[in-house]
């Protein structure tokens, strides 16, 4: 595998741990060092780090903080 790559994933913890679970990752990435870019996307989807996955997380915590709010004014 090239030196860069090696550096882009030994830099990144989440992305080396990814790739010890999933090691179909490692012939992907050695044969195309291009498929990078498709690993961090992978990567992101799984884990579900995307920006995406973030605000639909915050969005759930802000309606369960609304709906206590309601409760505890209707008390």
């Amino acid at each position: 595998m090239r030196d860069d790559i090696l550096e882009k994933l030994y830099s990144n913890p989440v992305y080396l741990d990814y790739l010890r679970n999933h090691p179909k990752w490692y012939y992907y990435l050695e044969e195309n060092p291009s498929n990078y870019s498709i690993f961090e996307r992978k990567v992101k989807e799984d884990l579900k780090i995307t920006t995406y996955d973030k605000l639909e997380r915050a969005k759930k915590q802000i309606t369960t903080i609304s709906k206590f709010i309601e409760y505890f004014k209707l008390k």
